[in-house]
């Protein structure tokens, strides 16, 4: 199988976890010349387009005020550290804010750095729906070096969450399954897809999914492999599997249509010729990766 990297698949951070509690040394790295900042705003990051920059050195902490406790440690990579902050609101900025998904194409980053993008996007999202104990409902504090979230009251210790989501390429001989989600925009189709039970395996998330949503029995399910997507903080999880029939009864509540293609039609899209009556996801999304090996094997 050829190697296809999903986007924010690859992170050359060493994240130093074994230090995320020693405050004293992730200051010192914090006020450090070579350190590196990024800064979000929910799902936009943002940059100084001018210089095309998304980097920012320790200056910017001081012309934002910002406290350096909300500040989350990446990690260090090339004798560099790496950190990241949401900007408050209140603070006004002549920077650009560009929305995530848009600015992964724009080639501020190499792409074997957009692993960092997803990490510090995920657990800056995390921390804004975290602010309050689920244990007691009292407010949480930021705590080792934004890792973890700590309630004062009851003690309780919140760390970051992700949800798995499986993905995958379904396939009947020559041909594959697509289907449009109920938000997809017009005549978009892609692999089917959901979340992962509590409880199960991702094979049988896989089967569950497929007969839920196309009402198609699944069977021969391998892992391929996955991809962070900081939408808000999911795990997607690329998966491949046979289908036992290409009968399909489709559950409108889950998905707005589905339908089989073969692979010469799907190679044809994905090379960009026209007429045809579906799009498929472009090079940001797994499904695209999945689509592209099947269309290459022999």
């Amino acid at each position: 199988m050829k190697n296809l990297y999903p986007y924010f698949s690859q992170n050359p951070l060493d994240r130093l976890d074994n230090l995320r509690g020693n405050n004293q040394k992730i200051l010192e790295f914090m006020n450090t010349n070579s350190s590196l900042f990024l800064i979000f705003d929910g799902n936009n990051i943002l940059v100084d387009e001018e210089n095309r920059q998304c980097l920012f050195s320790k200056k910017i902490l001081e012309q934002y005020n910002i406290n350096k406790k909300e500040i989350v440690f990446l990690g260090l990579y090339e004798d560099k550290y790496y950190f990241a902050f949401s900007l408050n609101e209140d603070n006004k900025t002549q920077l650009s804010k560009i929305a995530l998904r848009e600015f992964i194409v724009l080639d501020y980053l190499d792409q074997e750095m957009l692993g960092i993008l997803a990490q510090a996007s995920s657990v800056l999202n995390w921390h804004e729906s975290h602010k309050f104990c689920s244990n007691c409902g009292k407010s949480t504090e930021i705590v080792n070096s934004g890792w973890r979230r700590d309630c004062p009251s009851c003690k309780k210790e919140h760390f970051p969450r992700v949800d798995p989501a499986v993905i995958m390429l379904v396939t009947f001989d020559e041909y594959c399954l697509i289907g449009r989600g109920v938000n997809f925009k017009n005549k978009r189709y892609s692999c089917l897809a959901g979340y992962v039970d509590s409880g199960e395996t991702l094979e049988e998330a896989a089967k569950r999914e497929l007969y839920e949503e196309a009402g198609v029995e699944g069977y021969d399910v391998e892992y391929l492999f996955s991809q962070p997507w900081p939408f808000p903080s999911t795990l997607m999880i690329g998966m491949r599997m046979k289908a036992k029939s290409k009968e399909l009864n489709i559950d409108t509540n889950e998905i707005a249509d589905a339908f089989w293609v073969h692979k010469d039609d799907i190679k044809a899209v994905l090379d960009g010729k026209e007429g045809y009556s579906f799009t498929l996801p472009d090079k940001r999304a797994i499904a695209r990766n999945l689509l592209d090996i099947w269309v290459e094997e022999k």
